[in-house]
């Protein structure tokens, strides 16, 4: 079969790779389409590691070419998606039902290969069942998007409230539509990139601004006539990160969803924080969202058809990075098929 393999810092190759072995409660997965996502980027730059010999991608649906002796609950045929992340289910997180905070959350990329292959093994527990009839290409959307219902979980948006989302990728516009269907009635999405805010619009956005052209901060309180309930950073840049606490009112959030490069670091005044009392909440991973994810993108009040920019053979794997690193299109899905 065919594999993206790494060899190191920008050193990813495709090769001629053995099927993975199958275990007794793994499912060997035929994948279909595999999104690129930020964590890719990292893994390809060595800021996040990615041991040499692994292939990456998590955000991949596919159908199921054989099961494992002790698998019950899925079969050859199935059309499924994964969730990448497998926990041991003994720390006191696990116990806790925190397993997204699982001190030994192991990614599928090392525990078999990751997406960006023809096959991998997956075990039983990750899976999910697509909906009759709903696409495989949607069900790559089922990682990302359950790491954005679980973001605004925490952000705990209530009806009527005002929301900023800075930052409108693909990412972006998932925490854009959640912040409508949360109830909040003006979200606006600050985005340098044209087409994007015309995406943006198209799904609901009350307002946009360009930070390129304006300043972001006044362009938004203008929009919203003060300042903000809910900032949302999903950008990862330490610039928006700054803006988020201009942007709120006393008693607002700040809910830190994009991925900073580990060695970015943002001042703030503590006493903004505490005369305030501004709340600033992190989010990780996906915790219990897969299955209600599953049921927004289905019955498509969670739409993901309009973000789908590009499709790329496994071949052109390199492209895919080139696109996303350069921010051309919005989510660039790889397909080995």
């Amino acid at each position: 079969m065919k594999a993206i393999v790494s060899h190191g810092i920008k050193d990813f190759r495709l090769e001629d790779c053995p099927v993975p072995t199958l275990k007794d409660h793994d499912v060997l997965l035929a994948v279909h389409f595999c999104g690129v996502c930020g964590t890719d980027i990292h893994q390809y730059h060595g800021t996040w590691e990615l041991r040499t010999g692994c292939t990456s991608g998590h955000e991949f649906s596919g159908i199921i070419e054989e099961v494992g002796s002790k698998v019950t609950r899925f079969k050859s045929g199935d059309r499924v998606a994964i969730d990448p992340g497998t926990v041991c289910r003994t720390c006191n997180y696990c116990r806790e039902g925190k397993t997204h905070l699982c001190s030994d959350r192991l990614g599928i990329f090392h525990y078999s290969r990751g997406g960006f292959s023809e096959y991998t093994t997956v075990p039983e527990s990750q899976l999910y069942r697509l909906p009759e009839g709903m696409p495989m290409e949607w069900g790559a959307f089922l990682e990302p998007a359950s790491c954005c219902v679980h973001g605004i979980d925490r952000a705990a948006i209530k009806p009527g409230q005002t929301v900023a989302v800075l930052g409108g990728g693909a990412i972006g516009l998932l925490l854009m539509q959640m912040a409508l269907l949360s109830g909040a009635t003006r979200v606006i999405v600050s985005e340098p990139q044209k087409d994007r805010r015309r995406i943006a619009r198209e799904l609901g956005a009350t307002g946009t601004v360009d930070p390129s052209k304006n300043d972001a901060v006044e362009a938004i309180t203008a929009l919203a006539g003060g300042k903000i309930d809910v900032a949302i950073e999903s950008a990862g840049l330490a610039a928006t990160v700054s803006q988020c606490f201009d942007l709120v009112k006393p008693g607002g959030k700040i809910l830190l969803f994009g991925v900073c490069n580990p060695d970015a670091r943002v001042s703030f005044s503590p006493y903004q924080v505490f005369r305030n009392e501004l709340t600033i909440l992190g989010t990780v991973m996906s915790a219990d969202a897969f299955p209600r994810t599953m049921e927004l993108i289905s019955s498509e009040k969670l739409r993901v058809e309009p973000l789908i920019s590009h499709v790329l053979p496994l071949d052109k794997f390199h492209d895919a990075i080139e696109l996303h690193e350069q921010g051309r299109g919005l989510k660039i899905l790889v397909t080995p098929r």
